[in-house]
């Protein structure tokens, strides 16, 4: 059963690369006869001084002023400016143009002060609140012991432009990450500058704990959020490693690759402007006994050997496998009860000793 689920559940994963191959092709930039020089200058640009600790791509954010608003009981959204200012100065323009992105949503699940919080990250696509509290099973982390932060990462929910389709619609996700290798970039120094003003924020709130939980492009960025801020855990499902890799993997058979390949670029090019941001490029500031990797056998979005490799460079931490796939996540049940053994096993200040 388990082998028929796995084989089941890369099938659906396998209809899902082909939706997301046409809406990454649709934001592909024509192509340049100049592609393979103009690379390698990005390259350089993102690799000065920035792919060691300190880096200046990551610049420490100033404190973020947030504004709340009481949804429910327990149940507070947050709002706060975007102070990111591109690290490739020719795309502060654009970056200015999106007004959507400029702002920062998360949504915050609390049962009082004082407790540590987890801040969950979501996949390409995602961000809606309804969907990431059902996703994340916020309700079984207040249960033991923790609030729960939902964080809208750039260009995606609320953040995603209304003005970025012919028919003004937004599309969560629709530009970030995408073959705009520039924006892709400025994408996950923004996100990261957002998380840490916000990790600030929560503290001064009085969070004596604060770890992160991501899901698929979620784990990446939290895998990349270890490097540069040192979280009390955190926790990578059905992670990516290498943005750079699975572009270049997944696309391999698309008429962009093919112009790619002609015009010079390589994997290896590819990986070199995109090195800025790879998970892998610094050693993560957690200790390994805090950090975790859950993978699914069937996933073929992002596959198995990139929670092997998140694993490898997470001082081989704790990993769980689930039979299932990156959209159909069987035994995902498992997975989050393995994870929650996993975090008990560790101190965590502010975590009640005993849970329910």
């Amino acid at each position: 059963m388990p082998s028929f689920l796995t084989r089941a559940t890369a099938a659906v994963d396998r209809q899902v690369l082909r939706f997301m191959e046409r809406r990454m092709r649709s934001d592909a930039p024509p192509p340049m006869r100049d592609a393979r020089a103009r690379l390698l200058e990005l390259a350089e640009r993102y690799g000065t001084d920035t792919l060691g600790h300190p880096s200046r791509f990551f610049p420490e954010p100033p404190p973020a002023e947030v504004h709340e608003h009481a949804v429910a009981e327990g149940t507070i959204d947050l709002t706060f400016p975007s102070t990111y200012v591109p690290f490739v100065r020719t795309y502060l323009d654009e970056h200015e143009r999106w007004r959507e992105n400029l702002t920062v949503h998360a949504r915050l699940w609390t049962r009082g002060p004082g407790r540590p919080v987890i801040v969950v990250l979501h996949g390409w696509g995602g961000g809606a609140y309804w969907l990431e509290e059902r996703a994340f099973v916020a309700p079984y982390w207040q249960k033991h012991g923790f609030d729960v932060v939902a964080v809208q990462l750039p260009f995606h929910g609320a953040r995603a432009p209304r003005n970025a389709t012919d028919s003004g619609l937004a599309r969560s996700g629709a530009l970030f990450p995408s073959p705009h290798l520039v924006r892709t970039n400025e994408g996950f120094g923004q996100a990261i500058h957002d998380l840490r003003a916000l990790s600030a924020w929560l503290r001064r709130r009085g969070a004596p704990a604060i770890g992160a939980m991501g899901m698929s492009l979620g784990a990446y960025t939290t895998a990349l959020w270890t490097t540069i801020e040192k979280l009390d855990f955190a926790i990578g499902m059905i992670p990516m490693v290498s943005m750079s890799d699975l572009m270049w993997r997944h696309g391999e058979r698309s008429p962009t690759h093919r112009r790619a390949v002609a015009a010079g670029v390589t994997a290896e090019l590819l990986h070199d402007v995109m090195a800025v941001h790879a998970p892998t490029t610094r050693k993560p500031l957690v200790a390994a006994d805090r950090l975790m990797v859950v993978g699914g056998k069937g996933d073929r979005v992002t596959p198995p050997d990139h929670a092997e490799k998140l694993r490898a460079h997470w001082g081989e931490c704790a990993i769980h496998w689930f039979p299932g796939g990156h959209l159909a996540q069987v035994g995902r049940g498992d997975a989050f009860r393995a994870v929650r053994r996993h975090l008990d096993a560790i101190h965590i200040p502010g975590r009640a000793e005993t849970h329910s």
